[in-house]
């Protein structure tokens, strides 16, 4: 049962989906910005929501999926979770590929910077995590799950920490869904405890100083 339930946590929280699921709660929680010239990210139109969100999930998530089941495919990877830490090195590469056209493209399509900080912001902390990452994954197999987890909870306490109305509820679930991401990859045996210690905190300090200074 225990098995099960890692390998569910693992899926349903992986590195890619985080960014997605930080931005949902964003968006959509009636927070108000403590810095009244801000755009508030739950004021915005609901079509310009989904637009960024759009641009998220594809770039985010979408997109270097794909392109992970066609390594997959032409068996430049063993195994579609990237278990092997000397195969991680493309996979990164993609990641910060993708990574840096989300940012150019976000700052594109907002030349008069009216969209809140924070999407461009939390586009660049994730080019800077896979780089740094990109690095690591040269000497350990730093977690990439845990990194993701690092991502969210380094991005909910930023936006939060700038608004009126900060959600503890939602900040201590970020907490808690790292908590069982970590456990998980520890259960299953796929990271040493200090893989996963390097890949929270490094996400999660790398996240939160650049949407914090960005917002």
């Amino acid at each position: 049962m225990k098995n099960k339930l890692s390998h569910l946590f693992s899926w349903i929280f992986i590195p890619l989906l985080m960014p997605l699921y930080g931005l949902l709660i964003v968006l959509f929680y009636p927070a108000e910005e403590l810095v009244q010239n801000t755009i508030s990210m739950y004021a915005l139109p609901l079509g310009i929501k989904w637009i960024v969100f759009g641009m998220f999930a594809v770039f985010s998530f979408a997109a270097p999926g794909l392109s992970f089941l066609g390594l997959f495919r032409f068996k430049i990877i063993t195994t579609i979770d990237i278990e092997n830490r000397t195969e991680r090195l493309y996979p990164l590469l993609i990641m910060l590929i993708y990574g840096i056209m989300l940012y150019w493209l976000i700052g594109e399509s907002d030349p008069k910077h009216l969209l809140p900080p924070y999407f461009s912001s939390l586009a660049l902390a994730g080019v800077g995590v896979t780089l740094l990452f990109m690095g690591l994954t040269q000497v350990l197999k730093i977690s990439m799950h845990a990194g993701g987890a690092g991502i969210l909870t380094g991005f909910l306490y930023a936006y939060f920490m700038q608004q009126h109305n900060p959600s503890y509820a939602w900040m201590s679930l970020a907490i808690l869904v790292s908590g069982l991401v970590i456990s998980a990859r520890w259960y299953l045996r796929k990271h040493t405890a200090l893989e996963l210690f390097l890949g929270y905190t490094i996400a999660g300090i790398i996240t939160f100083g650049v949407v914090y200074s960005g917002g």
